[in-house]
């Protein structure tokens, strides 16, 4: 499907801001005495990178074969962090002073199922320029339109999520919270967390990305 290029520049620069944002939060978070999810944000990084290189393949200096090799183990990592929080909290838990629940490990590992799948199909997508999405070789198969139909639902699902969920990071809400009981584990870590809303912002430009790349394929 054809694409108008300014239209993936647009994405491409969302994609470098999350990136370098997201490396930010990993150097300075410990320096400023707050809590991270570190393996979000490393994903988040991934992801970025990889995005703006399947945009823009120009940029694109890491092999095709080495990011399924990176998504592959982010996706695995990210169900045994699912099933680890359930072991821990149960399905409706919540990992204190952040909201998380089981569904936060579960979106990551779709998208980056989504990445391998992006990769997999291997199907360059023209724009109006003549540039094409890098991906891991010549098209051989548009894959199954209805997959790539569930997934793009899925990332929008939690894209409007995640946005109607911002609200409850705000101050307010967390004091709040705290009034109505929700102090911390005694011998928990009592550090306030890193720009949650932020962090949220990343993930919802990271699923809007991922879901117009995902239709251009379909």
């Amino acid at each position: 499907m054809a694409r108008p290029d300014w239209l993936a520049y647009v994405f491409v620069a969302v994609m470098v801001v999350a990136a370098v944002y997201s490396i930010g939060r990993l150097a300075l978070a410990k320096r400023l005495g707050r809590r991270d999810h570190v393996a979000v944000d490393t994903s988040h990084v991934l992801m970025g990178v990889a995005m703006v290189g399947m945009l823009v393949p120009r940029w694109n200096w890491i092999p095709a074969g080495a990011w399924e090799l990176v998504f592959g183990v982010l996706a695995l990592y990210f169900v045994a962090a699912g099933v680890r929080f359930v072991a821990q909290h149960g399905l409706g838990g919540t990992e204190g002073g952040h909201g998380h629940h089981l569904s936060h490990s579960l979106i990551h590992a779709v998208l980056s199922c989504a990445m391998l799948n992006m990769y997999w199909l291997g199907m360059p997508i023209t724009g109006s320029g003549g540039i094409e999405m890098a991906m891991s070789g010549p098209p051989t198969s548009a894959g199954d339109p209805g997959l790539t139909l569930l997934i793009i639902a899925i990332l929008l699902a939690s894209a409007v999520w995640q946005l109607d969920a911002i609200s409850r990071f705000a101050p307010a809400s967390q004091l709040a919270l705290l009034a109505a009981g929700g102090a911390p584990v005694a011998g928990a870590d009592q550090r306030p967390w890193l720009a949650p809303r932020l962090e949220v912002a990343v993930h919802i430009a990271m699923c809007l990305t991922m879901g117009y790349m995902l239709v251009l394929m379909v």
